[in-house]
């Protein structure tokens, strides 16, 4: 787990969106994608739920975050 990753986690679940908190982090939207899946993989949990309107927590994920 790095700084980094947990920063892209707080502006997605800030956002809504991955292209959203991409646009504010001034980073490409698959490099955020990327960073996420991968958080996701080393906790070994789904932290978003994701739909064509965007994302949103799971209940792991709000868990997650609220550490």
């Amino acid at each position: 787990m790095q700084i980094q990753q947990l920063r892209y986690l707080v502006a997605a679940a800030e956002h809504g969106s991955f292209r959203a908190a991409a646009q504010h982090l001034f980073v490409s939207q698959s490099s955020l994608s990327v960073a996420i899946k991968e958080l996701e993989a080393e906790m070994g949990i789904s932290i978003f739920n994701r739909s064509s309107r965007g994302i949103s927590l799971t209940s792991e994920g709000v868990e997650f975050l609220s550490y």
